[in-house]
């Protein structure tokens, strides 16, 4: 046992261990491209030139500085140790990222619903012999679901309708027992008869999946680019299509160091493309029926834009992210018209968190509420969408700080539940890395679209909701100068064109 213990802490063993580690280590960053070629060779160098002066540390032929050799040895495993534990660390936040980055699909969740009061329909087999009904609208999805229900109990038959409006008189009017309807649809439901969702049962649910969006690449490093940002309150599986609350177009042009984030109403009453077996205009939210495609599609027809990226989150990943952060962010919030004083506080409806104009540090919970506020300001969805444009321009600012950057591993495993982009693992790291390389200082410019709220008696996904809601629904009849300007303000960055906007701009 002696033998084998002396072995193991000889100079010769320690030194060809901490030599294998070191090239291991070596490698992995190498091959993950986590540093830049000017910061990895002097890296290189210095940990093998250290390996070998702890070799010749240890060199004591007549036993006159033990003390000394057993420190050197020490040093010596713990090297090791460490080039072990940074290896593996370096691996497991490619592994994160490599989760979030590259998406290919998405999954379409389609949901069987009766009516809560046909008692006699508890589970799918009771809708044995039964006849459903569909829109024909989303009539692909509709006969997909329609096979996996009859491999469940057998042949079934599917009346297909014009509209959703038609749909849900079918189901009340008991004229089918049973519907087949996108999950993402069933709260824009409520549109035509307030308080369909609470009225129906779900008693099955299939997935389907779909191929997502290819990205446009760019050279991330030298050639501007445009994301959008895409992000929804939906729980669960970030590829599942859900109604996006977020509707962001950030451009990036890395030459500049500019950044400019666009941010789009949620009820931006537009044409929707891209959509099977729909046209027309609706709000800029229900196109994610159509899956992200489709509302990149919408908007780069709105705006005459060509988008590269996307980018998909939900709240859990809000959260989680600035946990990884440190916990806490920091947001100069400005003094807006709120309802019920002229201050300028306001208290969110979640947690009910009193917040007062000027700068205010946030922990990951009072920051969510801060960005899914609307119903405390007299312009409602208008501020919601700004203060998120101030949130994630706090969020990116700390990002690229360099005692975080560093620390990205971290920022990847706390996304992998809850984000996807298109985006290569090679594209990011190669940004991370030109960060590090500068350490250069970002400018971020914000720009909001604006509109005004009218009524409408039409919803290209919907259909007709005049025979159910007399009143009509609000939208947000687009601004076209504000668009106009959202297009030169896109098209001035991506030329590498420096734009500053003031205040007023910023807020319009």
């Amino acid at each position: 046992m002696k033998k084998i213990i002396s072995a193991l802490i000889s100079r010769k063993f320690l030194f060809v261990m901490t030599l294998i580690a070191g090239i291991f280590f070596g490698y992995i960053v190498y091959d993950l491209q986590i540093l830049p070629i000017k910061y990895f060779i002097p890296m290189v160098v210095i940990l093998f030139l250290f390996c070998f002066l702890l070799y010749v540390g240890q060199n004591d032929p007549d036993n006159e500085h033990v003390f000394r050799v057993s420190f050197v040895k020490l040093i010596n495993v713990l090297l090791a140790i460490a080039l072990a534990f940074g290896s593996l660390t370096a691996m497991k936040g490619s592994n994160f990222l490599s989760a979030i980055t590259g998406a290919t699909t998405q999954r379409i969740e389609m949901n069987v619903a009766v009516l809560k009061s046909s008692t006699n329909y508890q589970s799918l087999e009771d809708l044995t012999g039964c006849d459903f009904g569909g829109n024909v609208q989303d009539s692909v999805n509709v006969n997909k679901t329609e096979a996996m229900i009859e491999d469940k109990i057998g042949d079934i038959t599917v009346t297909t309708y014009s509209s959703y409006t038609k749909l849900v008189e079918a189901l009340q009017n008991y004229e089918v027992p049973a519907i087949i309807i996108k999950a993402v649809d069933i709260d824009s439901l409520d549109d035509i008869d307030s308080g369909f969702s609470d009225k129906i049962n779900i008693i099955a649910t299939f997935t389907i999946t779909v191929a997502s969006v290819s990205a446009n690449s760019a050279n991330v490093t030298s050639e501007a680019f445009n994301i959008f940002i895409c992000g929804t309150d939906k729980t669960g599986s970030i590829d599942t299509f859900g109604l996006s609350d977020v509707n962001m177009i950030v451009t990036v042009n890395p030459t500049t160091k500019q950044i400019l984030l666009t941010s789009i109403p949620r009820d931006y009453y537009v044409e929707i493309i891209g959509m099977d077996n729909v046209s027309g205009y609706d709000k800029l939210t229900h196109s994610a029926k159509g899956g992200i495609s489709c509302t990149m599609e919408t908007l780069e027809n709105l705006l005459d834009i060509e988008f590269n990226y996307y980018a998909k989150f939900n709240f859990t990943s809000f959260i989680n992210v600035i946990n990884a952060l440190g916990g806490t962010i920091t947001i100069d919030v400005p003094q807006y018209e709120v309802v019920g004083n002229d201050e300028g506080y306001f208290t969110t409806k979640i947690g009910s968190y009193t917040i007062y104009p000027g700068e205010n540090t946030f922990d990951a919970e009072e920051a969510l509420a801060f960005v899914r506020e609307r119903k405390s300001f007299v312009n409602g969805d208008t501020v919601r969408g700004q203060n998120q444009m101030l949130m994630l321009k706090a969020i990116i600012k700390k990002i690229c700080s360099t005692s975080l950057i560093t620390n990205m591993d971290e920022i990847f495993e706390s996304l992998a539940d809850s984000f996807e982009t298109n985006m290569s693992d090679k594209e990011i790291l190669a940004l991370i890395n030109m960060q590090l390389d500068d350490n250069a200082s970002w400018d971020i410019q914000t720009y909001h679209l604006s509109g005004s709220d009218i009524r409408t008696f039409e919803l290209a996904t919907v259909g007709n909701v005049s025979s159910v809601n007399p009143d009509g629904l609000y939208v947000t009849q687009p601004d076209e100068e504000s668009i106009a300007l959202a297009q030169s303000y896109i098209e001035a960055i991506m030329n590498d064109e420096i734009i500053k906007l003031d205040e007023e701009d910023e807020e319009e």
